[in-house]
């Protein structure tokens, strides 16, 4: 080996090794990150993160579009899940509001993660797949809007919090009618891209805070 040579082989180790500690440092602080209690850095006021994943179970619901929707449409994104119904008086509107400004602030920033909305109708019986197209598009296009069957709505719904029942609006004689409202859960749902709620928004939203705190769950 001449003297050139040589000289290189400490230099060629010491880089060497060097970008072996930083590569170490790199792997230890993602660690770190991805394993603080987020409880501790997230206002639980804005999302109350649970203390395990929920896995969001499959059912067979469908989209606005007429295509399946399951548990795969949730693996590989973030997701804001709402459940509620067109035809709702006044919360849905401004849930649906709120989240419409959430996507507006995620766009802006260029959030590098994959996101999504998913608007879940628990009134099948109503809310046909153009009514649910019609709706959502009025406050994002690209929110998802999907339904089915009451049995496969609450096999999803039940197992992650989310319940609802019918209130039958009285006739003008005080007798039953056919109309009715739904009483639901108004929660905004945080589902994570393995397809398990990671934590609940609870009302009143604040789309600003929902944001924040979002951006503080997965690292951005």
């Amino acid at each position: 080996m001449n003297k050139r040579m040589s000289g290189q082989a400490p230099v060629a180790i010491a880089v060497f090794l060097f970008l072996i500690v930083a590569l170490a440092v790199s792997v230890y602080l993602k660690w770190q990150r991805a394993n603080v209690d987020l409880t501790t850095v997230v206002d639980q006021s804005v999302l109350r993160i649970v203390p395990q994943p929920i896995p969001v179970p499959d059912a067979k619901l469908t989209q606005m579009s007429g295509q399946p929707f399951g548990k795969k449409d949730l693996i590989g994104k973030w997701t804001f899940l709402y459940f509620g119904y067109t035809l709702c008086p006044d919360v849905c509107p401004t849930e649906l509001s709120a989240l419409a400004e959430v996507a507006d602030l995620l766009r802006s920033k260029g959030v590098q993660a994959r996101w999504q909305e998913v608007f879940v109708s628990v009134d099948p019986e109503r809310d046909t797949p153009e009514q649910l197209g019609k709706f959502v598009s009025y406050f994002d296009p690209k929110i998802i809007a999907a339904t089915g069957e009451q049995t496969e709505l609450r096999i999803m719904a039940q197992p992650i919090g989310v319940g609802w029942e019918k209130a039958a609006l009285p006739t003008v004689d005080g007798k039953p009618s056919g109309s009715y409202l739904i009483n639901h859960t108004t929660s905004i749902l945080l589902i994570n891209p393995d397809g398990a709620m990671v934590g609940v928004f609870p009302t009143p939203h604040n789309p600003e805070a929902m944001v924040k705190a979002f951006l503080t769950v997965i690292h951005e």
